[in-house]
């Protein structure tokens, strides 16, 4: 653009000759510039009074507009323009299309007669700054055209696309609620517009356009024939009509008078027809189907693959021919479900897919029901599901809650998620909660729709006629729903393509073998390769022999039979991988039918034959003779819970049954030399520990702590000693803590008397002790040291005391103490587990030698079927607790007391977990992790003890940490009321501190840790118990939180949580046990944010193994040792 010459205003372009347009570039600009603004280009037009110039925008190819810049100086134009050929030729249609914008705003004149709209022109004249109402001139003459609005399309889902002829009316756009851009003009100005809901606005949109002079039309043939409201409503019918091999099917719709109406679009979701001449009815779509069209014609085969998803309303007329007809309706017994099966195999002949089609079979017509399988699966696999069908628990759980629904029958319409929330949390969930009520909800519409309840039209072409039957949708979904479990959103899209993958290396039989059981107890028939396919009911017996007079071994012979035939050893791998089938003498394929028990027995039975098999066997009997011991007959016993006949010699079949069932067990009697009344339950226990023992297995008593185990292990030494007929010396030998030696010697001399009881201390004692005592206590330390004095003799009942000393299987004491030659074990413990699952295998094995077989073996059982080998214990381990026993006992309170630390506390605090956090990740990172776990627990034990106080890492702090004051003021008020107490503490510096406080404030007390010799213990715990000494007892955790009774104290302090519950509820079960008449009130100190307030989550998980294990022995358990992740929770508290 020129510099040079004046620049002229607005009168310049005012004043500039039209001729100037021709001079801007050559005749081929010029002309694809003027279509450019024939076709609106030119968008806008400003004018900067300040710079004396005008800017127009002109449409681009890519949405955005071009900058135009005009100038007029001394009567020429100048022009500039920012694409990139104005750049190049320095002309451009650009500012052609501006230049005729320019002459038809400022001049009213009109370039190359082209007529442009009235309301362009004012436009584009308002936005320079001139008057609204245009000034025309002789030579413009622009007509106003008449808006005209043309049905172009109808969508049957409910939209109508309009083309707008003339102005768009912009007013009556946004008065029926259609928006349009702002000006009806310009390059990409909006010609056509679409109208949503059409069943609900159409009729208001005609009476609007009526209203505001605009014609509305259709497209007729060829012609334009207004469109109208009809003032009533139409009745549709539906004609199905058999011509020859072929189904036409077809809506009538019908006036109000009875005649006949001729359609041209019909809207379903709205409910509108739109005729041939114009008029627009109502009709009522309920009994229309979302993909019915006005006319549709079929082959036989594809109308009856459709019609398993429309029921035989009466809207429905049929026709043969064009003529009138009836459907035969056809007995149920006359309609079958059919599976037809086959395998597909690749080029390299192997099988990848079943493939499967869903068939129902009415009279001598076979139909499809492809249409409906895919109509089932597409209601899961397209529904909008996220990540839902991304996990596969969260598919197997979706079909899962797909059964549950479909077995209720009392579902109802629509689907009450919240009946199922407490099986299916995940799926219930905000996550998942809209899309599987979605997915319910669609497959509940196939039971309560028509489908479920009308008749079913199916053509029989042959006959020519037509056939009425019952669908059992219900069954049929259930069946697909049922026929694998896939993994993913893969396989379910294979099933809805009538195919179901099969693994790589695998015959396929196994899938095989699913369906047709699947299909069989629903009562639907399989057919594979064209030929059908029969189930056979399998039986598992074993035969066993007790292998000599004392039934310690038995001879076993298992055997399987499918019907009339004898299934060989060689065939069991084969039939428990589900891939054995076997073939009748008509050719038919037999799958070997399994009953809900038979399949589980199967597999133990398949399991205990594998812990048999020599390596390198190909089969699971290998021909040689079958021996089971005692202990292992237990697992085969187990068997008859699935279904199998295991026959059993009467003696040994007795035995069995009441070990397995606690019955029938002998009363117990007590003997005279026993001076107690020992409670029901104490006999009961007393006769289950004499059983075993006269049937020379073992026994661990694992009742509650204070329900007399004591007690109860002398009653049945007393009665064993009283039967004896030899003289053997010591015959039974007692091993306990050192702590307990006292409390079992008291309770001899206060229960039986007249036994004689010796305690071994000293390796010096075992000489004396050995020849001359009918009982002999001794500490597990001593049964470690003197292995040798005591491998030279045979016990007739070796007692284990605080059995959960030989948690640890690999620990000296544990194997010392296994090694013990005895006739009889008796373990007593109220806590048989307290960390992990390999405790409970130290402690019954202790109890039962070889009960569990290697610790190696145990470990991969109790991972892969824990009720089993969990089951196999349940015999020998008897646990009855407090609450269930004695109702008469006083309740026990328990609380946590959470305490901020002090400002000096929580400092150092601080700065141990940043020390303790570095430890910790070096230690995992350089060591093994056994190792390492030992080094973060050593770590750990700082923080711990800052809680209880710094002064146990040997910082000074200048006054008592809060636990500490929290307890002097406690037993302040505990002494002037009269209460007693135990304060535990597993740290001798937390006892130091207590002792501290105490004298303090003048409390006096006693206290026991294990630096307080043997001797002195028994006096300072009768001084407690007794009411002669404090009314205050410290304690050590460890030395006085088993086998002692302390019920003198009715409030229990915790001054530091242990990892585990279990050592926890012992010690404060010194108080709580039979002969406290008080309520006990237990209370642990927390400091708030820290370490210990973290324990209390672990702790829980602790409580919950122990549960898994003893109480409800089978269920799987979570992981209970501490790992990497836990320190790490720990440390962040």
């Amino acid at each position: 653009m020129s510099t040079k010459g004046q620049l002229q205003g607005l009168e310049g372009f005012e004043a500039l000759d039209l001729g100037e347009l021709y001079y801007i570039g050559g005749r081929s600009i010029v002309e694809r510039g003027l279509r450019y603004y024939r076709d609106f280009a030119v968008e806008s037009l400003e004018w900067d009074p300040r710079l004396k110039r005008m800017l127009a925008l002109v449409a681009g190819r890519r949405g955005l507009p071009y900058e135009v810049l005009l100038e007029v100086r001394e009567g020429r134009l100048e022009h500039e323009c920012d694409c990139a050929a104005w750049g190049n030729y320095g002309a451009c249609k650009h500012v052609v299309a501006a230049t005729a914008a320019m002459f038809l705003a400022v001049q009213g004149k009109s370039v190359g007669e082209i007529q442009m709209p009235v309301d362009y022109v004012q436009g584009l004249r308002a936005q320079l700054g001139y008057a609204v109402e245009p000034q025309h001139s002789e030579e413009l003459e622009l007509a106003e055209r008449k808006t005209e609005l043309l049905v172009d399309d109808v969508s049957r889902y409910g939209s109508m696309r309009f083309l707008v002829r003339g102005p768009t009316p912009i007013d009556f756009m946004h008065s029926v609620g259609v928006h349009m851009p702002n000006s009806s003009y310009g390059y990409h100005a909006q010609r056509e517009f679409y109208l949503g809901e059409v069943g609900r606005a159409l009729p208001g949109f005609l009476e609007e356009a009526k209203a505001h002079g605009i014609e509305v039309s259709l497209q007729v043939d060829g012609q334009r024939v207004p469109m109208r409201l009809a003032k009533r409503s139409c009745e549709v019918t539906q004609v199905v009509d058999v011509r020859g091999s072929k189904v036409l099917r077809r809506l009538l719709f019908t006036a109000s008078d009875g005649a006949d109406l001729h359609p041209l679009h019909m809207i379903l979701s709205g409910g509108l027809l739109l005729t041939a001449e114009g008029a627009v009815h109502r009709f009522d779509p309920a009994s229309l189907n979302a993909d019915d069209r006005l006319i549709e014609e079929y082959t036989v085969e594809g109308y009856n693959r459709i019609s398993c998803l429309t029921g035989a309303g009466s809207e429905l007329r049929i026709q043969v021919e064009g003529a009138a007809a009836q459907a035969e309706q056809v007995q149920p017994e006359a309609v079958e479900l059919v599976l037809d099966c086959s395998i597909w195999e690749n080029a390299a002949l192997e099988p990848e897919r079943l493939d499967f089609e869903l068939q129902v079979r009415v009279d001598d017509v076979t139909v499809s029901l492809a249409h409906f399988r895919e109509r089932c699966l597409s209601a899961v696999v397209d529904a909008y599901s996220g990540s839902l069908l991304s996990a596969k628990r969260r598919v197997l759980a979706l079909l899962d809650l797909i059964r549950r629904v479909l077995a209720d029958e009392d579902a109802g319409e629509r689907i009450a998620l919240e009946r199922y929330v407490a099986d299916f949390p995940e799926l219930c969930s905000n996550d998942y909660r809209g899309v599987v009520l979605d997915i319910l909800n669609r497959l509940n519409r196939f039971l309560v729709d028509g489908v479920a309840t009308d008749s079913v039209l199916a053509v029989d072409v042959d006959a020519g006629r037509w056939l009425a039957y019952q669908l059992d949708t219900r069954k049929l979904m259930m069946l697909l729903f049922s026929m694998i479990e896939p993994t993913g959103r893969r396989g379910l899209l294979d099933l809805r393509d009538g195919a179901i993958a099969i693994k790589r290396g695998s015959s396929g039989m196994d899938v095989v073998q699913r369906v047709v059981q699947v299909a069989a107890r629903l009562g639907v028939a399989v057919r594979f390769n064209e030929l059908p396919v029969r189930t056979e009911a399998l039986s598992i017996s074993v035969d066993t022999k007790a292998s000599g007079s004392d039934i310690d071994w038995f001879a076993l012979h298992p055997t399987i039979r499918c019907a009339e035939r004898t299934i060989q050893p060689t065939e069991w791998i084969r039939l428990i991988q589900g891939q054995l089938l076997l073939e009748g003498e008509d050719g038919a394929l037999i799958v070997p039918q399994f009953d809900d028990g038979t399949e589980g027995g199967l597999q133990v039975l398949a399991d205990l034959l594998r812990s048999k098999r020599k390596a390198g066997a190909t089969s699971l009997l290998d021909g040689e003779q079958l021996m089971a011991s005692r202990l292992e007959m237990l697992d085969w016993i187990a068997l008859r819970k699935y279904g199998v006949h295991l026959r059993l010699p009467p003696q040994a079949d007795a035995l069995f049954r009441s070990l397995s069932e606690f019955q029938g067990l002998e009363p117990f009697q007590q003997p005279t030399t026993v001076l107690a009344e020992l409670r029901p339950y104490q006999l009961e226990g007393c006769a289950w520990i004499d059983f075993l023992y006269r049937h020379r297995f073992g026994a661990c008593l694992a009742d509650d702590m204070g329900l007399g185990k004591t007690l109860q292990a002398i009653a049945f030494i007393a009665k064993c000693l009283d039967e004896r007929q030899s003289t053997q010396s010591a015959p039974v030998l007692i091993v306990l803590p050192t702590s307990l030696v006292f409390n079992w010697t008291d309770e001899f001399a206060r229960f039986a008397p007249s036994l004689q009881v010796v305690a071994c201390l000293r390796k010096s004692d075992w000489s004396d002790a050995l020849t001359g005592g009918q009982v002999i206590l001794t500490t597990y330390d001593r049964v470690r040291l003197d292995q040798r004095e005591l491998s030279l003799h045979e016990f007739d009942v070796v007692v284990f005391d605080e059995a959960h000393n030989l948690k640890n299987v690999a620990a000296a004491r544990t194997k010392a103490a296994i090694e013990l030659k005895r006739r009889f074990t008796l373990c007593l413990t109220g806590t048989p587990v307290e960390n992990n699952a390999s405790e409970y295998y130290s402690v019954l094995s202790a109890s039962v030698p070889g009960i569990f077989g290697s610790l190696k073996s145990f470990k991969e059982s109790f991972r892969t079927a824990p009720e089993r080998i969990l089951a196999r214990a349940k015999p020998f381990i008897l646990r009855r607790t407090k609450q269930a026993l004695l109702t008469e006992l006083p309740a026990k309170e328990e609380h946590e007391l959470f305490l901020e630390m002090s400002a000096v506390q929580k400092e150092i605090y601080t700065r141990t977990v940043a020390e303790v956090r570095e430890e910790i990740a070096a230690a995992y990172d350089d060591q093994p992790e056994q190792q390492a776990g030992i080094v973060a627990l050593a770590a750990i034990l700082r923080l711990r003890q800052v809680c209880v106080s710094p002064e146990l890492l040997g910082k000074q702090l200048p006054e008592p940490a809060p636990k500490f004051v929290y307890m002097g003021d406690r037993l302040e008020e505990l002494q002037a009321e009269g209460n007693a107490a135990l304060v535990f503490s597993q740290f001798i510096g937390g006892l130091d501190q207590m002792e501290a406080i105490a004298r303090e404030r003048g409390v006096d007390y006693l206290r026991m840790d294990g630096r307080t010799p043997v001797g002195q213990r028994r006096e300072i715990v009768r001084s407690f118990q007794s009411g002669d000494g404090p009314s205050f007892f410290f304690i050590s955790l460890k030395t006085g939180g088993v086998g002692l009774n302390l019920t003198r104290a009715n409030y229990v302090f915790h001054l530091d949580p242990w990892w585990n519950p279990a050592v926890e509820n012992q010690a404060s079960d010194r108080a709580h046990r039979i002969g406290q008449t008080r309520s006990v009130f237990v209370q642990r100190l927390i400091m708030q944010h820290s370490i210990e307030a973290r324990m209390l989550e672990l702790k829980a998980r602790k409580a919950e193994l122990f549960r898994q294990l003893v109480d409800e022995p089978g269920r799987r358990t979570a992981k209970a040792g501490l790992q990497r992740e836990d320190f790490e929770y720990l440390l962040n508290g």
